[in-house]
C-alpha cells in the first residue's frame, strides 16, 4: 500500500509537469500585437499552422487564418517550424515623399513583432492605427522554386464585399467593384487587388506592397465568407504555364500583405500603408521629376476643327497640341500610339517628326511624352530610352503588359530603373495596381490599373457610382491615371458609347471635380483641344489645380455615393465634391483653413445640369475661416472650389 501511494504521487507529479510544459509551450507559441492606439489587435498562434486573427475595437473581424510558403523541394515556412526567437520594436517618424501624392508629410507609427524560425525564415507583423501588415523573410542562401503561398482571410460571419471580379490573370486590371456578401464569392471566381470588405461595420482593405521579383496576389473565395490568395504562374520556354508561381533566391524578403482598417468611409483615405511599406527611394537625385498635367490625344482621336491641316498622327497635329498646352499653362503633351510600329520603337513612321515636335513644344515651354508598347521597348530598352532622351522626351507611357506574373513584375522594375538612368518619368498603362514601386522609383508618377474614362468609348459601365467606388478602394493602393476631363457629358437616357466621339456619364462639373479628388501626379486632359478652346473656362480652371498635395481633409464620405474632400497646396485650398446618380447638397464648414479671408472661385453644376449634363456655373466670392457654405450637386454631379488667400 505505501508503494502504491508513492507510484500514484510520482504519476501525479509527472502529469503536473507535463501539463505545465504544455501550458508553457502554448503560451510561448501565442503572441499578441496591438496598434499604438490599442484599437487594432493581432493574435498570432503556432500549432499545426501559423495563424493570425484580427480584432478591431474588441470586435473579431478576421478569424484565425493560416499563412505559409511551400517550396517544391519540401521546405515549408509554416507552423511546423521551430520558433527560435521573437523581437518587438516600436517605431515613430514622419515620411517625406519625393512626389507628394496625397500629402507632403506622412506620419508613420507602428508596433512590430518579428518571429524567427528554423529552418531559416522569419515572419514580421506590424500593427498601425490604420491597419496591419505581415511579410515572410527567408534566410536560406540557395535558389528555389515556390510552389505556393498560403494567404487566408477568414472574415467574420456576415462580412460584405466590394469585390473586383476579373475573368482571368491576363488583364489590364480594370474591374468594377461589385457589392455582395463575401459568402457569395467562391473558387470559380477571381478578384484582383485592392479589394474592400466590411466586417462588423469595419472597413478592411486588402492589398500588397513591396512587390518585387514575385507575382501579384489575387483573391478567390470558398463560398463561406473566407477568401484566399492566388497568384499567376510564369510561362516556360515553350510558352506553357508552369505549376509554380516563382523561381527565386530564398534569402530575401517577400511582399507585404496588408489589411487596411477604417471605422468609417472617410478613414479609408487615411490609409497610406502601401506607400509606407514600400522600399524607400533608390534615387540619389529626383529634382528632374516634374509632376503636372498633360494633354492627351487617343481618347478624342485627334478630332480637331477649324484648322488648316489634316488632323492625325502627324507633326502638324502635335505642334497644335503644344500651342494648346502653352495657351492654358498645361505642362506636357502626349504622343500616343501610332508614331512607330509596335515591334520597332526606335524608327519613326512617315509623317511624324518627334524631335521637331519636341523642339517646337520646348520653345513654347511645353514638354513632350511618348507612348510605347512594352514588348517593343523590352527588346532594346537602354538604346530606346537613350534615343528618347536625345530627342528631348521627358516621359514614357508604357502599355499592354496586362499581367503581374513574376516575369512581368520584373519588367516594371527594369523599366523604372532604366528610365531613372535616362531621367524619364513613367506612366504604366495596361497595368496591375500600384504595389510600392512609385516610392522606390518616384519617377513612376502614375499608372492605370483602373477602369477609367476611356471605357466610355465602348461601354456604359463607368457610372457615377463606379467613380465613387474608386477613391475608397483603388486609389488607396496608389496613383491612378483615370484620365478625366471629358467635355461631352450625358445622363443615362442620353448616353451612347461612341468610339470616335466619346461622352461621359455624369455632369461636366463631375469631371472637373476629379482633378481634385483623384490622385495622380501626372493628370491627363483627355478631350480634344477644339472642345476645350470652345469653352476656355474649363481648361483655365483645371490648369489652376495642382497634381501633388501638401495636406487633405475628408469632409463628407460614403462609398459609392459621395465624396467631399479638401486638399492643400501651399497656402491655397482646393475642394472637390462628387455624387453618384442621386442629387445631393452639402454644407462645407471652413474650419480647416487658416484665419483670414479667401477668394473662392468655384465651378458647379448649372441650374439645368439635371437635364443637360454639360451645364455648369462659375462663381466667385469672399469667404473666411469658420464660414458655412452650402453647395448643390445634380445627380451624377460635382462641385470644385479654389480658395486663395485674399
Amino acid at each position: 500500500m505505501p508503494m502504491l501511494r508513492v507510484n500514484r504521487a510520482r504519476q501525479t507529479g509527472l502529469l503536473a509537469g507535463l501539463l505545465l510544459l504544455v501550458a508553457q509551450s502554448t503560451w510561448a507559441l501565442s503572441h499578441e500585437l496591438s496598434s499604438p492606439d490599442g484599437r487594432v489587435k493581432l493574435q498570432i498562434n503556432q500549432q499545426q499552422d501559423l495563424t493570425y486573427q484580427l480584432t478591431v475595437d474588441n470586435q473579431l473581424v478576421v478569424k484565425p487564418s493560416a499563412i505559409a510558403m511551400v517550396f517544391t523541394d519540401g521546405v515549408r515556412f509554416d507552423g511546423r517550424a521551430v520558433l527560435v526567437d521573437s523581437r518587438r520594436t516600436s517605431y515613430k517618424a514622419v515620411v517625406t515623399p519625393e512626389v507628394a501624392v496625397r500629402s507632403s508629410k506622412i506620419p508613420e507609427q507602428y508596433n512590430q513583432l518579428t518571429l524567427s524560425f528554423k529552418p531559416g525564415f522569419s515572419l514580421t507583423f506590424r500593427a498601425y492605427n490604420q491597419g496591419i501588415a505581415y511579410r515572410f523573410e527567408g534566410h536560406l542562401s540557395d535558389n528555389a522554386t515556390l510552389l505556393n503561398e498560403d494567404s487566408n482571410f477568414n472574415f467574420a460571419a456576415g462580412t460584405f464585399a466590394f469585390f473586383p471580379f476579373e475573368k482571368n490573370f491576363r488583364t489590364a486590371t480594370q474591374p468594377t467593384f461589385t457589392p455582395l456578401p463575401s459568402k457569395s464569392i467562391d473558387g470559380d471566381e477571381l478578384g484582383s487587388l485592392p479589394a474592400l470588405f466590411v466586417a462588423q461595420g469595419i472597413n478592411l482593405l486588402i492589398t500588397e506592397s513591396d512587390l518585387q521579383d514575385y507575382p501579384g496576389m489575387w483573391l478567390k473565395g470558398r463560398g463561406d465568407g473566407s477568401l484566399y490568395g492566388v497568384h499567376p504562374r510564369n510561362l516556360n520556354e515553350a510558352g506553357q504555364l508552369t505549376e509554380e508561381i516563382a523561381t527565386i533566391t530564398r534569402k530575401r524578403s517577400y511582399p507585404w500583405r496588408i489589411i487596411g482598417v477604417a471605422r468609417n468611409d472617410a478613414e479609408l483615405l487615411d490609409i497610406q500603408l502601401p506607400y509606407l511599406l514600400a522600399e524607400p527611394s533608390r534615387l540619389k537625385d529626383s529634382s528632374w521629376i516634374k509632376p503636372g498635367k498633360i494633354a492627351w490625344d487617343w481618347y478624342n482621336e485627334n478630332n480637331l476643327k477649324g484648322v488648316d491641316f489634316r488632323a492625325g498622327i502627324n507633326t502638324a497635329t502635335y505642334k497644335y497640341y503644344a500651342d494648346f498646352a502653352a495657351q492654358f499653362g498645361i505642362e506636357s503633351i502626349l504622343i500616343d500610339d501610332g508614331w512607330s510600329t509596335h515591334e520597332d520603337v526606335m524608327t519613326l513612321l512617315p509623317g511624324i517628326d518627334v524631335p521637331d515636335i519636341v523642339d517646337y513644344a520646348k520653345s513654347k515651354g511645353v514638354s513632350v511624352q511618348l507612348w510605347v508598347p512594352w514588348s517593343g521597348l523590352d527588346k532594346q530598352m537602354d538604346q530606346a530610352m537613350a534615343l528618347y532622351k536625345r530627342w528631348g522626351i521627358t516621359g514614357l507611357k508604357v502599355d499592354f503588359m496586362n499581367s503581374d506574373s513574376q516575369s512581368m513584375v520584373n519588367f516594371y522594375w527594369r523599366t523604372a530603373e532604366m528610365a531613372a538612368k535616362h531621367e524619364l518619368m513613367i506612366n504604366f498603362h495596361g497595368s496591375y495596381k500600384p504595389a510600392g514601386l512609385h516610392r522606390t522609383y518616384p519617377n513612376v508618377l502614375t499608372r492605370e490599373g483602373v477602369k477609367g474614362l476611356e471605357n466610355h468609348k465602348w461601354s456604359d459601365a463607368i457610372t457615377p457610382t463606379h467613380n465613387l467606388h474608386l477613391p475608397f478602394i483603388r486609389m488607396i493602393a496608389g496613383p491612378m491615371d483615370y484620365t478625366p476631363g471629358a467635355m461631352a457629358n450625358a445622363h443615362r437616357k442620353n448616353f451612347n458609347a461612341v468610339f470616335s466621339r466619346p461622352m461621359s456619364l455624369g455632369t461636366r462639373a463631375h469631371q472637373v471635380a476629379m482633378f481634385v479628388l483623384y490622385e495622380s501626379p501626372l493628370q491627363m486632359l483627355a478631350d480634344t483641344p477644339s472642345s476645350y478652346q470652345a469653352e476656355p473656362a474649363i481648361p483655365e480652371f483645371v490648369a489652376a489645380i495642382p497634381t501633388v498635395w501638401d495636406d487633405y481633409r475628408v469632409l463628407h464620405a460614403s462609398i459609392g455615393e459621395y465624396l467631399v474632400m479638401a486638399r492643400r497646396k501651399g497656402d491655397k485650398w482646393y475642394i472637390g465634391a462628387m455624387t453618384n446618380e442621386q442629387p445631393r447638397s452639402f454644407v462645407l464648414e471652413l474650419d480647416f483653413v487658416d484665419s483670414g479671408r479667401y477668394q473662392m472661385n468655384s465651378l458647379a453644376d448649372g441650374i439645368n445640369a439635371d437635364k443637360h449634363a454639360e451645364d455648369f456655373r462659375l462663381d466667385s466670392q469672399l469667404v473666411e475661416k469658420g464660414q458655412r457654405i452650402k453647395i448643390e450637386l445634380a445627380g451624377g454631379g460635382g462641385w470644385t472650389g479654389i480658395l486663395t488667400p485674399d
